[in-house]
Parts: C-alpha cells; sequence; structure tokens
C-alpha cells in the first residue's frame, strides 16, 4: 500500500519540449550513414589485415573483425553527446525522445541492430514529417541538427 501512495504522490512524468530543434534533413543523415559505413569497412579491413599479419587463423579473424565493425555501427550513436563519426563531422546529435537526453548505448542498440536489413523502409519513413525511420520509432529517438 505504500508503494500505491508513493506512486499516486510522485510528480507526473512529462515529455520534454523537442520543438525548439532543428531535425535533420534526410540528404545529411545520408552522408552522415555513408561516413560510418566508410569507418566501419575501414574498422573492418583494418582488423583483418592486422589479425592475419599476426597470423590468426583465419575464420578466428572473420569472427573478430566482423563483430567489432558491426559493434561500431550498432552502438556508435550511444557515444559520448550522441554522435557517431559522421553526424559529428555533419553536425548532428542523435536524442532521447522521451526525456532529450543523449542517445545511449541502448538506445542506439535499438536504433541500429535491425538497419541493415530494415533500410528500405528506413528510406521511406525519413521522409515523412517527422523524419524518423523505423530505427528511432523502436528506440523513441530523433536526429537533430547542432544548436550553434
Amino acid at each position: 500500500m505504500s508503494s500505491e501512495a508513493t506512486r499516486v504522490d510522485a510528480e507526473p512524468q512529462t515529455t520534454p519540449d523537442l520543438s525548439y530543434y532543428r531535425l535533420a534533413s534526410p540528404g545529411r543523415r545520408y552522408v552522415a550513414q555513408v561516413i560510418d559505413g566508410i569507418v566501419t569497412w575501414c574498422i573492418y579491413l583494418i582488423l583483418l589485415s592486422s589479425l592475419n599479419y599476426f597470423s590468426v587463423e583465419r575464420d578466428l579473424t572473420d569472427i573478430i573483425s566482423l563483430s567489432l565493425a558491426g559493434m561500431y555501427f550498432v552502438f556508435s550513436d550511444g557515444l559520448p553527446k550522441g554522435k557517431s563519426l559522421g553526424k559529428h563531422l555533419l553536425g548532428m546529435t542523435v536524442l532521447n525522445k522521451k526525456n532529450g537526453e543523449y542517445c545511449s548505448l541502448w538506445r542506439s542498440f535499438l536504433r541500429n541492430f535491425f538497419s541493415p536489413i530494415l533500410w528500405i523502409f528506413d528510406a521511406m519513413f525519413i521522409l515523412g514529417k517527422k523524419r524518423q525511420r523505423l530505427g528511432d520509432k523502436f528506440a523513441s529517438t530523433i536526429v537533430i541538427r547542432d544548436q550553434k
């Protein structure tokens, strides 16, 4: 019963007003995605050649290289201030739509894990008024232009 009283007395949760942020354009987001794709491939190729140099077994080399490159791709929006390298270079930030905080590693995982499979649908959704791809909807995130 005391937990019931605590819930009633607690302040109601409110969604922050994020309307003063400028949403990032689909074109800008696409270019950032291309940059992040290049970074992902570079990570993969550097690891692959490095591990081959040290004569690591080929199957293990592939697994390690793909895993670490994939981790960058999936978790990159959870890097400091909600910015992957591509978003940083193009002046964008990923925010939690529910509380206005920077994208966490968990939300980055939610928004990016299925994107290689759902990319064609993402392309359609990102053109909508809210400019949210399916991954953004899953993770409750928005991508904004940085304030100047």
